[in-house]
């Protein structure tokens, strides 16, 4: 396999034909900065669950390298030796000889310059990626994208200020930020450097006034796209626009691709390949079915073709393809400002006055140049084009946009044949066999346990001065051949859609801080106002816009960058299909549960009613240990969308690391995260205040300040959480709470109207100054039974309290006293029925409002005072005439039925104490004190030091995991409870130093790990070892840990 290459072909066979006129369009790339080697690039596509190493050059993969074709992303299982883009063509050179140039960019077999051995073939242009990053520009990363894109990105009549827009933004296959796929990736390649054919004899200029551009004068704009939802991930999709900046016409032309599968890596033997016609996919697996090292299971990878250039001019429906009014289509093209398949939508104009209004009217696919709408979230205003009810270049479903707008001529010769390293294989150099190749039609469709060339072609067509041609292919993977015929299934259905797909909410944005023996998570709420123009409109209504879908989030958490660990719920077969989280937040509405829709019987949990939350703290974890952790968001699908349904898609979690387990990468809504102790001496951030109970009202609950990130408290800021309810006291619920900061003399609203959903002792507030709140509200009036009772005196009788349900009741939110006295105080209220007037010697009062309140009382046996079986009611007004029941009491003999009835006397009290909910402006206050460093308590924790794991036993659980091949990989131990700033000296038994390590960091960082190299670069022997370690002003501490092999 290690010969083994992937290799797109474009055959340009073509005749001659000057043009004295040139092209705007033409001059503009021409004028573009030209590819030189010197702008190579190398990175990895991992947007998914395939991972490869790919250049801007066109080459996907690179054998002996790692990852090349990775599947499934973390396994270390390679597919792929190789892929580049070939172009080729038929041309006349000056001396009148036929001639067939090839262009390519790959590691080995090209053409060379004889002179100063530089590679001619295709090179990227500068200015299409960060100068100063080593990667191509990708979506995922925005430090890859240049500050300004290069003026001939754009037409050459783009107004410049519409261009300028883009500057700082993803330039996107669908418009600005428009990132329809979860990764993409974009550069521009030419063939200006390749001068084999423009050394004489042959002198072939294409573009005759330029003797410095060889090659054929062609322009490539690549693109790679990869979806997370479980559908598409296990596919990568390759995109390419081929334009001829020449001056001349190629009457004849032919697009294709040449892949040598390397399933099961560089020494696994031989590969078996199949080409199946009906799907138009080519497949390989390995002969064995065994991967090297290891032995593992291999799978199945297959190269599925899909758009193909078109010819406009033959007078034939190439594609078989009609427009939206079932109209056959012959002579369709991209670059003729014709809607030629009638599926571009304007603006609906709802009250028919010839005017988009941006209000009331849905723009549909009139979003203008930018490919930008009202809906989508970059939105700054209208562009050029945008709601005139024409259709526009950039726009979706118009010319570029639109797949269908050209007659494509489909798939035309396909051939298998065993790898070699000779003239009669299409390696790049080799120019006629390339040519022979691609046009030698369908043959040898099948051959077995060999080392295999897969080449594809589409031609004959017309590629004329100035045209621009697609063509693209997909990267299927699978765990059996059904698996991964399922899966072209899935690149069938994104490429009908123009290469769009169910979309999942916005990333969110994550920030997660170690503590000890804890990780707190806590992440922005942009994902919830997520819109999906895949799923149509709001209640089919298109004037509320595109639908809303987002339906909550997920945390995950795992020991490995990919997370595959956790991939845990499989499918009917036991394919593996969804993540397990740790945590899960949804929305309050009608869906939840298992997803109806489902894949091969696995189906996504969405959810079960918790409601949203935007923190989250994780105290199962272990100090020393690194966790990667993803939090997700996700939409709600549509199980009546299309026949099948759509299942829920999740944004993508992307840690990008190399084969020696260093981080490359890591997205927005991930964090690598490793608890661990303090530092000795290490005073945490303070909350001081009451929380349990509030500093002014009625409401029994209490709050949590719940501390995310001691660096953002801010020292001395004071804060007061005050809430709101309904008005009336007698039947009010909370509502929400504010969060007002004091600090430095101005107060500032920190959040505003969090409401009910987010109460809860689990449910944490958006974060703020490092901190969160926590609200434990006492959601109804109800008696504390543990808290009620004789607070005062000795008597014993069981007065028994009940609630007056009745419409004749009233929920009053308030502690009593009912207080005895050996004289006259009060006389009962009514006398109605059983109830008499009557003077008593007790009174009841409202404690919480520091009032007297009125009472009843029943008096059956005539005593005239307080006896068993007499009922007493607390009575409160609704309104000066309209009182009601709050409490019912009932004197009733001991609950000890051995005890002897004590009757209340004189100074007894019996209290009457309730839970209630948080009333209008109720409030808790509490200040902070950011953490600190206390030099005498260093001094005693200078004993907790230690190092882990002791003694060491070859290996340790939170090393790096090594996908090399070949190594041991990383070695590390901790020293922890380590002062802040300090310095550690390691030696032999013998008194050797080994290893000085110096310590300088925040008071919350208390360890220090070493990779058990010593200062002479070499790794440690095996034996016991001393530790010393000494910090100033604080003190020194020895002790001793063991290697063991």
């Amino acid at each position: 396999m290690k010969n083994s290459t992937s290799i797109f072909l474009f055959f340009l066979i073509g005749g001659l034909t000057l043009f004295a006129q040139v092209d705007p369009q033409v001059q503009l790339y021409r004028e573009d900065e030209r590819g030189n080697f010197r702008y190579e690039k190398e990175s990895i596509m991992d947007g998914n669950l395939v991972r490869t190493l790919f250049k801007n050059t066109t080459e996907v993969a690179h054998w002996p390298f790692q990852p090349s074709g990775e599947w499934p992303k973390g396994s270390g299982h390679p597919y792929i030796d190789g892929v580049t883009v070939l172009i080729a063509a038929q041309t006349t050179a000056a001396n009148g000889q036929i001639i067939h140039p090839v262009e390519a960019s790959y590691r080995e077999e090209m053409d060379i310059d004889p002179v100063n051995g530089e590679i001619w073939g295709l090179e990227p242009l500068p200015g299409y990626a960060n100068s100063s990053s080593t990667k191509p520009a990708m979506s995922i990363d925005k430090t890859s994208w240049p500050s300004v894109w290069p003026k001939a990105t754009f037409r050459y009549d783009y107004p410049a200020a519409d261009a300028e827009r883009w500057n700082g933004h993803w330039y996107g296959y669908f418009g600005l930020d428009q990132k329809n796929a979860d990764f993409e990736t974009f550069f521009v390649v030419d063939d200006n450097r390749d001068g084999e054919f423009r050394r004489a004899p042959y002198s072939y200029f294409p573009i005759k006034s330029d003797t410095l551009w060889g090659g054929l004068g062609i322009r490539v704009e690549a693109r790679g796209f990869q979806w997370s939802h479980v559908l598409a991930e296990d596919i990568i999709f390759w995109h390419y626009d081929i334009v001829n900046v020449s001056d001349y016409d190629y009457d004849s032309t032919c697009f294709g691709f040449y892949s040598d599968p390397g399933v099961g890596g560089p020494s696994s033997g031989g590969d078996d390949v199949w080409y199946e016609k009906y799907l138009d996919l080519t497949y390989a697996w390995d002969h064995q079915g065994l991967g090297v090292p290891g032995g593992w299971t291999t799978g199945y990878y297959g190269y599925a073709y899909l758009e193909s250039p078109g010819n406009a001019t033959n007078g034939i429906n190439d594609d078989d393809d009609v427009d939206a009014f079932g109209v056959p289509m012959i002579d369709e093209r991209r670059d003729d400002n014709i809607d030629n398949d009638k599926d571009w939508v304007p603006y609906l104009d709802v009250n028919n006055d010839g005017n988009w209004d941006p209000v009331t009217e849905p723009v549909n696919n009139d979003v203008g140049k930018d490919g930008v709408g009202p809906y989508d979230p970059q939105y700054t205003g209208p562009d050029e084009g945008e709601g005139d009810g024409i259709p526009t270049d950039g726009e979706p479903n118009f010319d570029k946009t639109d797949k269908d707008e050209s007659d494509q001529i489909g798939l035309n010769a396909v051939s298998l044949v065993e790898l070699a390293k000779t003239e009669n294989n299409p390696w790049p150099k080799w120019d006629e066999t390339v040519w022979k190749t691609m046009t030698g039609g369908f043959k040898d469709t099948s051959i077995q346990n060999t080392n295999v060339n897969i080449v594809f072609s589409s031609g004959p067509f017309p590629l004329k001065k100035g045209l621009r041609e697609r063509y693209s292919m997909a990267l299927v993977f699978g765990s059996d051949k059904d698996d991964m015929i399922f899966n072209k299934e899935t690149v069938q259905q994104i490429y009908n859609a123009n290469y769009n797909f169910a979309k999942p909410p916005i990333t969110p944005a994550l920030k997660a801080v170690a503590g000890d023996k804890k990780v707190f998570l806590f992440w922005d709420k942009k994902a919830e106002e997520s819109r999906d123009p895949f799923l149509g409109y709001e209640q089919n209504n298109p004037s509320l816009g595109y639908k809303k879908d987002f339906e909550g989030y997920l945390v995950y958490k795992s020991r490995e960058p990919e997370f595959q660990d956790i991939k845990v719920i499989t499918d009917s077969k036991g394919s593996p299909k969804f993540w397990k989280p740790i945590a899960q937040f949804d929305l309050i509405d009608s869906i939840s549960g298992p997803d109806p829709v489902g894949v091969n019987g696995a189906r996504f949990w969405r959810g079960s009613q918790t409601g949203l939350q935007n923190s989250y703290v994780d105290t199962d974890v272990k100090n020393g240990e690194t966790y990667y952790y993803a939090l997700v968001s996700y939409d709600m699908g549509d199980p009546a969308f299309g026949t099948t349904g759509l299942q829920p898609s999740e944004c993508t979690k992307i840690i990008s690391v190399d084969y020696a387990g260093n981080l490359q990468f890591v997205d927005i809504n991930c964090a690598v995260v490793t608890p661990n102790a303090p530092a000795a001496g290490y005073v945490p951030p303070q909350v001081v205040g009451s929380l349990d109970q509030v500093s002014s009202g009625i409401g029994t609950g209490s709050i949590v300040v719940n501390v995310l990130n001691p660096d953002e408290i801010v020292d001395g800021a004071a804060y007061s959480v005050k809430f709101k309810s309904d008005s009336l006291i007698y039947s009010y619920k909370t509502k929400s709470y504010d969060v007002i900061r004091s600090y430095q003399g101005v107060d500032t609203t920190i959040l505003s109207g969090v409401d009910s959903t987010f109460f809860g002792l689990s449910k944490m507030s958006s974060s703020f100054d490092g901190i969160s709140i926590s609200v434990v509200n006492d959601s109804g009036l109800a008696l504390d039974i543990m808290k009620s009772g004789w607070v005062k005196g000795k008597s014993n009788a069981n007065l028994m309290l009940t609630q007056d349900i009745t419409p004749n009741g009233v929920k009053w939110p308030a502690d009593y006293e009912i207080e005895f006295f050996d004289h006259v105080v009060d006389t009962t209220y009514i006398k109605q029925g059983a109830y008499v007037i009557l003077p008593v010697n007790f009174r009841i009062k409202n404690i919480t409002e520091g009032r007297y309140i009125k009472m009843a009382m029943t008096d059956p046996d005539k005593s005239g005072t307080l006896s068993l079986g007499d009922e007493l009611r607390i009575l409160e007004f609704k309104t000066p005439t309209k009182f009601g029941t709050v409490w019912s009491i009932f004197y009733s003999l001991p609950w000890d039925p051995t005890a002897a009835l004590v009757d209340p006397a004189a100074g007894d009290i019996f209290r009457i104490t309730t839970i209630r909910p948080f009333f209008n402006n109720d409030a808790f206050t509490f200040t902070t004190k950011t953490a600190s460093s206390n030099n005498e308590k260093a001094k005693t924790d200078l004993e907790k030091i230690s190092v882990v794991p002791n003694p060491y036993l070859g290996g340790a659980s939170w090393e790096k995991r090594n996908l090399n091949f070949t190594g041991r990989g990383e070695r590390k131990i901790d020293f922890i409870n380590l002062p802040a700033k300090c310095e550690i000296r390691i030696y032999t038994m013998s008194g050797y130093l080994v290893k000085t390590l110096s310590k300088d960091s925040a008071p919350g960082d208390g360890a220090l790990s070493w990779n058990l190299v010593s200062d002479d670069g070499m790794d440690i022997a095996y034996g016991i070892y001393v530790y010393h370690v000494k910090a100033e002003g604080i003190g020194e501490h020895i002790g001793k840990f063991a290697v063991i092999k």
